[in-house]
């Protein structure tokens, strides 16, 4: 196993104390006891959703980076060549011997199929994330939300400020991944969440935002039945920007949730179909997927190419049976982007 302080190789005999054998520096996890993965193997996560030390992100963005890379089912290959091998002898063949094991392989093959809901429970890594920074310290990047502030911001705060675009997120986690990495600054957006958040911001933010006749309006939201009505909310409720601005559904949806197989979490229930397509009512009737499982540089990249791109909208009408007075944009967030955050210094 190597160690991710100096990159030296060890074998479990020369680390038995916990220790690497040459700087002695302390290890977090043996795979050998039980763990999920190596040091090297946390850290390279890490390095991932960090991009290598360029973007801000939080623990959310290396729990599905973790789970990510451990979606597959478990089941060793040379099982499922063996599964194949019998299946294709049997196909040739064609004895009820080789037939009635195809069958039963075919059958346990099914139930060794790789889980598309999240393998790695929450609190192991809870556990996992204290231990890593109770031995490493906590990581460069990490976001760690600040106190509110003591009072409200008053008008003469930010009366020389002057938005025409804000991004408003189904959460607040999303807006602290935003604000930490600039994207409001370097885009001249407001970024708020639906929840209220940032609490001493969010009341005079909105209505300086709602005062503003060029404003364009961005939602921005993980793969849930509220995340996928949450355009539909902006431009339809009064309290936000109904008849006021433009609003644009960038968000994500089932369709892009879908290459996130592995790392969807299970749910159950009634989705409301005036939102979402028939397809997406489907999805949304057993899973949700966040989008902290999207890599946060790609979260910033996708969203950038979002509010700066005309050519891909399509107005709700053509995109949900009730359609709404506000436009969708299901192009954005379906790909890996190569655009730049829009500041001097680019994320490509």
């Amino acid at each position: 196993m190597k160690c991710s302080k100096c990159q030296s190789d060890c074998t479990y005999p020369q680390r038995s104390d916990g220790r690497c054998p040459t700087c002695k520096h302390r290890f977090a996890f043996e795979p050998r006891t039980g763990d999920i993965i190596s040091d090297a193997g946390f850290q390279s996560a890490l390095d991932a959703v960090s991009s290598f030390g360029s973007v801000r992100f939080l623990p959310d963005h290396v729990y599905y980076e973790l789970a990510r890379r451990r979606k597959a089912s478990g089941v060793p290959r040379t099982v499922m060549f063996a599964f194949s091998g019998v299946a294709v002898v049997a196909a040739i063949v064609a004895t009820p011997l080789l037939l009635l094991g195809a069958a039963t392989f075919a059958g346990i093959g099914a139930m060794l199929k790789p889980r598309p809901t999240l393998n790695v429970e929450r609190s192991t890594f809870d556990t996992m994330w204290r231990r890593w920074i109770a031995i490493n310290g906590q990581p460069k990047g990490l976001i760690v939300r600040r106190e509110a502030a003591g009072t409200p911001y008053r008008h003469s705060d930010v009366q020389h400020y002057s938005f025409d675009r804000a991004v408003i997120c189904d959460r607040p986690e999303t807006v602290d991944l935003l604000l930490a990495n600039n994207f409001h600054f370097e885009n001249n957006c407001a970024v708020l969440a639906v929840t209220g958040y940032p609490e001493h911001a969010f009341s005079l933010v909105r209505e300086m935002l709602k005062n503003n006749p060029r404003l364009s309006v961005y939602a921005l939201h993980d793969a849930t039945p509220e995340g996928c009505g949450l355009a539909h909310r902006l431009a339809s409720d009064e309290r936000w920007f109904r008849g006021s601005a433009r609003v644009v559904e960038v968000g994500m949806r089932p369709a892009h949730a879908r290459k996130f197989k592995g790392v969807w979490t299970a749910a159950s229930g009634t989705v409301d179909k005036r939102y979402v397509t028939d397809d997406e009512r489907m999805w949304l009737e057993k899973y949700r997927c966040e989008l902290a499982a999207i890599r946060p540089e790609q979260v910033i990249k996708r969203l950038f190419t979002a509010i700066t791109t005309e050519a891909t909208l399509e107005q709700a009408s053509t995109y949900v049976e009730s359609g709404g007075d506000y436009w969708v944009d299901s192009y954005s967030f379906s790909k890996d982007s190569q655009a730049s955050d829009g500041g001097d210094d680019s994320f490509g």
